[in-house]
């Protein structure tokens, strides 16, 4: 948490030196169609890519395809994450509105986006290193809110509440093969409850860059640096 915060304290005081509307956007102007690649760095490293198209309304979709584990001497992962979700978007201000009691009514303005995304996520792991038994699609819940000005720094808070599948040591001493799966992975018991921070810089209307710290009850904390292109 320390770390996270220390974070937060170095990009917004360099916020502070950037031009407030040098993109000539609105400040609340969040895009949600772009495309993203991704490196993410826990207990071991990652790659990923990510979709995302606006619709209709207040609605978006989301794709996303992560491989975890990966071994780039060998050209080997350990499981590749699929993940569908439809989001929703709303101005703070919009979702709430006018706060009244008595004489006095306060407009709320639109300060930050609120967001939720619910979907799908798959988990497919390397059948020559990995058994896994069990259904390997299950729920995936994102809420969050995205903040800061779309000229420049934007920020986002989110909870990430889902079932992650985990790999275990097999133990099992009837597997004597050399083509047995040393491992078995399994599907954790318990929805985690990722808690994650994330900033990106708006280069220009095109072009961004994004760092990303998230906390795990199940796997180990993750750390996410990429670049997007925006829509």
């Amino acid at each position: 948490m320390k770390q996270i915060l220390f974070i937060s304290l170095i990009i917004f005081s360099s916020s502070s030196i950037a031009e407030s509307n040098k993109l000539e956007r609105q400040s609340n102007d969040y895009k949600y169609t772009s495309l993203g690649i991704h490196f993410t760095e826990s207990d071991k490293s990652g790659f990923a890519i990510n979709f995302s198209v606006d619709l209709p309304g207040a609605f978006y979709a989301t794709l996303e395809s992560k491989a975890d584990g990966i071994d780039y001497k060998r050209e080997s992962y350990d499981k590749v994450i699929d993940s569908a979700r439809l989001g929703m978007h709303m101005g703070i201000g919009d979702l709430i509105g006018n706060i009244s009691s008595g004489d006095v009514n306060l407009k709320i303005k639109n300060l930050f986006d609120v967001f939720a995304e619910i979907g799908i996520k798959t988990s497919d792991f390397d059948g020559e290193r990995f058994n896994f038994e069990g259904d390997d699609s299950h729920a995936s819940m994102i809420v969050g809110i995205r903040f800061g000005n779309s000229n420049n720094w934007e920020g986002r808070v989110f909870i990430d509440a889902s079932k992650e599948a985990i790999v275990v040591d097999s133990g099992n001493p009837v597997c004597r093969a050399l083509s047995c799966p040393p491992y078995d992975a399994k599907l954790s018991d318990d929805s985690d409850k990722k808690f994650g921070l994330g900033f990106l810089y708006n280069i220009n209307t095109r072009n961004a860059i994004f760092l990303e710290v998230a906390s795990s009850k199940v796997i180990e904390s993750s750390f996410k640096i990429g670049y997007q292109l925006n829509f």
